[in-house]
């Protein structure tokens, strides 16, 4: 194994960031060759009991659960022949607001094993983790992981809108939030990430006459919704997006499938997208 400054200056940053859940780091395995392990290991290291490294494969172990890092695909060992079936968990995000459509593509199947090993398979061991808060005067059933971020969305919202009009508005506007939601992303098989309380839509009194789903926009054109340019979609404020952003939220607008309304916690995306970017 090569040893040089590089190596151990990452190995020492991911013992440090993950130090907080008494994590163990495999000192033979190449975790810093591939951003999306990084990626993981940082966003959710005090959820991680122990990394390991079996096969030729990372392995994680969440809630008791070992997980394969597998090419992108995080799969509980006993299931790992489900590969085949899984695209991978990790995808480019923009870091940067859209100027053009994203690029169209077909709507993933994700398996879900590190959620279930989190968080339950059923509604009932889900709700066990899920807590009740207030976000803008709105009452929202949430992952309890998904407190303190969205706390310091609104705190941070609060004060852009003393500043930026746009923001005051956009909050002033917001008619309905909500999260925990029983269902499957459209045209999948593939559990929502509001099925565990982790993602949260804010519906606005008007769309002001734009696109803003792209399903409902399927309706109206069967093959070119997908096409419909930025400016016709409806979109709340630049610094609403980055706020959520800077908090571990990606934007569902970014999205080829776009739905505007949705911001899922997912930090490991963000991390993702830094770490290839150079950032």
């Amino acid at each position: 194994m090569a040893t040089g400054g590089p190596r151990i200056h990452m190995l020492a940053v991911l013992q440090i960031g993950l130090a907080a859940s008494a994590m163990t780091v495999p000192t033979s395995a190449p975790i810093e060759s591939d951003p999306r392990v990084r990626a993981f290991a940082e966003a959710y290291a005090p959820l991680i009991d122990s990394v390991t490294y079996r096969d030729g494969d990372m392995v994680f172990t969440l809630g008791g659960r070992p997980i394969r890092f597998q090419d992108g695909r995080m799969l509980e060992e006993g299931r790992l022949d489900r590969s085949t079936d899984c695209d991978p968990i990790f995808y480019r995000y923009s870091l940067v607001p859209l100027t053009e459509p994203p690029t169209p593509e077909e709507l993933p199947t994700y398996c879900t094993d590190v959620a279930e090993s989190l968080w339950g398979r059923t509604e009932d061991e889900i709700r066990t983790h899920g807590r009740s808060a207030t976000f803008l005067d709105h009452l929202v059933f949430v992952n309890r992981l998904l407190l303190g971020p969205l706390a310091a969305v609104e705190r941070d919202l609060l004060d852009a809108a003393a500043r930026d009009a746009s923001v005051a508005r956009w909050i002033e506007d917001l008619r309905i939030t909500y999260s925990f939601i029983t269902r499957d992303i459209a045209e999948t098989r593939t559990q929502s990430y509001h099925g565990w309380g982790m993602a949260i839509d804010l519906v606005p009194t008007s769309y002001e006459g734009r696109q803003v789903y792209w399903r409902w926009s399927q309706v109206f054109d069967r093959e070119g919704w997908h096409r419909i340019p930025i400016e016709q979609r409806w979109s709340p404020p630049q610094a609403v997006v980055a706020i959520f952003e800077s908090q571990g939220f990606v934007w569902g607008g970014k999205w080829s499938h776009f739905d505007a309304i949705h911001f899922e916690y997912r930090p490991e995306i963000l991390l993702y997208n830094r770490l290839i970017a150079g950032q």
